[in-house]
């Protein structure tokens, strides 16, 4: 991936496209007095696979989030993730407020910061592929010499 004008990739900000509570577990059970509850948030975070990674990391640094999962599955993207969010009962709309705004947040931080982060990223990607890279080839250089040494037997 190469360098991206922040302004050309992005077709419109993230948007929330639904908030729900996840279903209680075991299925059936009622929640407890005081017990925690699962705000299940569907992002739309639009037509770039790529950006999502910064997406994911702008909402982690802003809120306590749990997994992210693509609505299309392993494999496919549809640009919809659902992000879940832990929220005591009696501070659900409060930690609903606080995931809205940290998506606000993120969309406002997104022009100025993510063509630098990009770079960054790539580059860091780039230096871990050629570690990688070198990794196999001091592994292949000790397979090879053990076969000279058995071919030499």
């Amino acid at each position: 991936m190469g360098d991206h004008d922040a302004s050309a990739t992005r077709g419109g900000p993230v948007r929330i496209v639904g908030m729900r509570i996840a279903p209680p577990y075991p299925p059936g059970a009622a929640p407890r007095p005081g017990a925690m509850l699962t705000i299940e948030a569907q992002l739309d975070l639009g037509p770039h696979r790529a950006e999502s990674q910064w997406w994911m990391e702008q909402l982690r640094s802003r809120i306590e989030v749990g997994p992210f999962s693509s609505a299309g599955g392993p494999g496919s993207w549809t640009g919809l993730v659902t992000v879940h969010v832990n929220a005591p009962a009696d501070g659900l709309e409060a930690a609903a407020r606080r995931l809205a705004a940290a998506v606000d947040e993120a969309n406002a931080a997104y022009p100025d910061q993510y063509a630098t982060w990009r770079r960054e990223r790539d580059a860091q990607v780039a230096d871990e592929r050629r570690r990688q890279q070198q990794r196999r080839a001091e592994q292949q250089a000790v397979l090879d010499r053990v076969m000279d040494e058995y071919r030499s037997d």
